[in-house]
């Protein structure tokens, strides 16, 4: 999936917990977090850090790839 916001984020996140048949607290307490940054995360309504987001990634067993973008355009103010 291609991740260009902090919902799109969020989005993939809520799909990877719900595929696992986690609770937002289980999650929590899997990355060592708070149930609320679970949700404000998987709303796009946060600004984590970095660590934050790997340590919920890590939880899952998700790894974050980056890549070269298919499009040249950029446009910053769209997120």
């Amino acid at each position: 999936m291609t991740i260009r916001s902090s919902k799109d984020l969020g989005a993939t996140i809520r799909r990877a917990r719900k595929a696992q048949k986690l609770k937002q607290v289980d999650l929590a307490t899997k990355a060592s977090l708070r149930q609320p940054l679970i949700s404000e995360l998987e709303n796009g309504t946060t600004n984590a850090t970095l660590d934050t987001v790997l340590k919920v990634l890590a939880a899952l067993k998700l790894d974050l790839t980056v890549v070269s973008r298919r499009k040249a355009s950029f446009d910053p103010t769209e997120y």
